[in-house]
């Protein structure tokens, strides 16, 4: 199948890899793009670091961290995002495959609040109040925001001419935003696109729930091995 992948870059270009060898043909389209913000480093001695990206990963490297830091447990969304971190030198990683809501719940199984804060570097844009669990459950969050997405406003012409033309099969949509960005994006074109036969694939339900049209298939866990599983 031809199919537009949605997600900001570098990702896209991974999925786009993973697309190739399972016989597809990829197109990158992203919707969003990464700025980082560059925040100072608050002075503080956490407990343990929480990722919910690569972003997030990123956005640690880009500081110059306390060597001690690097022994700290690093807790990770996933198995993606926690290869990045073990990548950048963090030797205590732990996945929790899946999404907020399972990060939450392994930082509660296994982490001890009376330890000191977690520090999270996140988005300017989060989905979820995931957060709210640890913060119930007796844990200091320190949220930093470290980065943004900002929306791609306009389709590329290209994109606009082969959806027209219906040489895309599929949409493959990573994120809640990026799935909304992209509903946008496709409503605006004028006069309108004929999406009728165009697959959305999502990452999650909460992602499906942002794609208003005919047909949408959402992943059966949070991971993209599962959403390529979806695409068959």
């Amino acid at each position: 199948m031809r199919l537009l992948v949605t997600r900001p870059e570098p990702e896209a270009t991974r999925t786009a890899e993973r697309l190739r060898a399972l016989g597809h043909e990829p197109v990158i389209a992203p919707m969003l793009e990464t700025v980082f913000l560059d925040p100072k480093l608050p002075a503080i001695d956490p407990a343990a670091i929480l990722v919910t990206s690569l972003n997030g990963v990123r956005s640690l490297t880009r500081w110059t961290l306390p060597a001690g830091w690097f022994a700290l447990p690093v807790l990770a969304v996933g198995d993606r995002t926690a290869e990045a971190a073990r990548d950048a030198g963090f030797r205590d990683v732990r996945s929790a495959d899946g999404d907020g809501e399972a990060l939450a719940t392994l930082a509660i199984a296994s982490l001890d609040p009376k330890r000191g804060p977690l520090f999270y570097p996140a988005a300017t844009d989060r989905a979820g109040n995931w957060p709210d669990r640890l913060i119930a459950a007796g844990f200091t969050v320190r949220l930093v925001e470290a980065y943004r997405m900002d929306p791609v406003t306009n389709l590329a012409d290209s994109v606009v001419t082969a959806l027209r033309e219906e040489t895309i099969d599929g949409i493959l949509a990573y994120s809640p935003r990026t799935a909304s960005t992209l509903s946008r994006a496709l409503k605006a074109v004028q006069p309108p696109l004929p999406l009728a036969d165009v697959a959305f694939y999502a990452l999650s339900p909460n992602v499906a729930a942002a794609l208003d049209f005919d047909r949408v298939l959402a992943a059966n866990e949070p991971t993209e091995d599962a959403l390529l599983a979806l695409i068959g």
